[in-house]
Parts: structure tokens; sequence; C-alpha cells
């Protein structure tokens, strides 16, 4: 059997049957894939015959078979390996690709690779069918993913339309702004009577007593005291009393005489 043109013929079939979804394969592979020809993936989708309707945006689960011819296929097993391009977990992978090797076996010495895709097709339509209680597993990536596309598109949203105001929202602000604006107006006030009283201060009784003093007028007692100088008051009342003093010596009390007593005291204050 010439090996390479049936592979060139089947690989011609396949992309006649498959124009969309046949693509050569650039990631990575296992290391005991054995080097012959290029390597080629198909994604598929549940068969339309189960239920996928092809106008639908996306399938809930989706594959991808990655594929490559050996030397002597078909007499010998193609080297295959399937991927999960969403909703599938390693646990059901393993389960399908066993499904795989065992048609594998049974169409030995055949080409085989549309009857593989035609294969992974019914099983995932099973699957979908079954819906969540028919897997026991979960894709715990396929998971990660679709919460951050969920919290995406929350965030997204937020974005574009804003925190709805609601009236209990509204009335709570209301609330908060204008007490915000009344202790502005409260500081404000009181700033200004503070620089007032600053500004119209009243000039301390030793600097008014200091200012008399250098204008060489008399200071009286009264005044000093209504300034506020309780030094100034003590010196001045200290200086009436000897004053007074010094009056009583001069009065003689003993005189009988009241008409010459009170001209003496006119006397003596003059």
């Amino acid at each position: 059997m010439d090996y390479e043109s049936e592979q060139a013929m089947e690989l011609e079939a396949l992309q006649a049957i498959f124009p969309d979804d046949l693509e050569e394969f650039e990631g990575n592979l296992p290391a005991d894939w054995p080097q012959h020809g290029k390597v080629w993936a198909i994604n598929i989708n549940p068969s339309a015959e189960v239920g996928a309707d092809e106008d639908d945006a996306e399938p809930e689960l989706q594959a991808q078979l990655v594929f490559a011819h050996t030397p002597s296929y078909p007499d010998e097993a193609p080297c295959i390996r399937l991927r999960s391009l969403r909703g599938l977990a390693d646990a059901e992978l393993a389960e399908a690709t066993g499904e795989l090797q065992q048609h594998i076996a049974d169409s030995m010495g055949m080409a085989m690779i549309y009857n593989l895709v035609t294969a992974a097709q019914e099983w995932l339509a099973a699957r979908v069918a079954a819906g969540p209680a028919g897997s026991n597993t979960l894709d715990p990536e396929a998971e990660e993913r679709r919460k951050r596309d969920e919290e995406e598109a929350a965030r997204a949203a937020a974005r574009a339309h804003g925190h709805a105001v609601t009236v209990e929202s509204f009335e709570a602000w209301r609330k908060k702004f204008e007490a915000e604006q009344a202790l502005a107006k409260a500081q404000l006030a009181d700033g200004g009577k503070a620089a007032d009283g600053a500004a119209a201060g009243r000039v301390t009784g030793k600097a008014w007593f200091l200012a008399q003093a250098a204008a060489g007028k008399e200071v009286s007692s009264s005044e000093g005291e209504e300034d506020g100088e309780e030094d100034t008051y003590e010196e001045e009342g200290d200086g009436e009393a000897e004053l007074l003093e010094d009056e009583d010596e001069d009065i003689d009390y003993e005189d009988d005489d009241d008409e010459g007593l009170l001209e003496e005291y006119l006397v003596s204050k003059a």
C-alpha cells in the first residue's frame, strides 16, 4: 500500500468536508509522537442531528481533535489527542479519548479520521443532552474563566451606567451635604469673630500708663484701676496715705476754735 498517497487523499477529503475547522496545529505535542509529516487539528462541536443549532452563538461544550499520520497509517494507528476548547474537564476528555481509541481499533486498515470526528461529535452531543447532571466533574479552568467573564461583564456594566440613584441614597447624600455646608459656615463665622476681636483689642493698662507718663500727665488711682494695673493702684494708694498723714500732722486738732481750725486746714490745702 502506498501510505503517503492514502494519507494525502484523506487530507484532501477532510479539507473539503471541514473547510473552516481543519487547520495545521502549531501547539505543543506529547514527547512520544513520531515526527512524520504535519500535525492537524479539527474543531468539534456537538452534532446537529442531536439538537445543536448552527445558528446558536457558542456551544456549551467544544473540543479539538489533534491528529497526525504515522508512517504506516492506516495499517498503523494514528496519533490523536483530544483537547477542551469549552466546558470539558480532564476526566471527561479521558473518557472521550477512550471511546476514540476503541473506534481506532475497529477501523484499522482504512482511513478513519472522519469517523473519529463523527464519534467525538456524538459524544459531545450526548454530554450536552445529559446536562450538568450527566457529568460528575467540572472543568476548573472553564469554571474559572466563566467567573472571570461574569465579573468583567458586571464591572463593564457598572462603568457604562454608573450606580443607580434611589430616594434613600439621594436623601442620605442631601443630609450629609447640608451638614458639611453648616459646618463650613460655622467655622467661617468663628474665624471672622476672632479676626475682629484681635483687630479691636484694647490697649493694656501698662501701655496706657506709660503713654500717659510720657505725655507728662498725672494718672489717678481710679484710672489705673480701670485699666487693670494693680501695681499702679497700690503705688498711688501708698502715696495718698502718706499725703494724708502729712496733712494730719499739720492740723492741730486740740484747737477749740472751729473757725481757726477750718482756716488752718484751708491754708494747708492751698
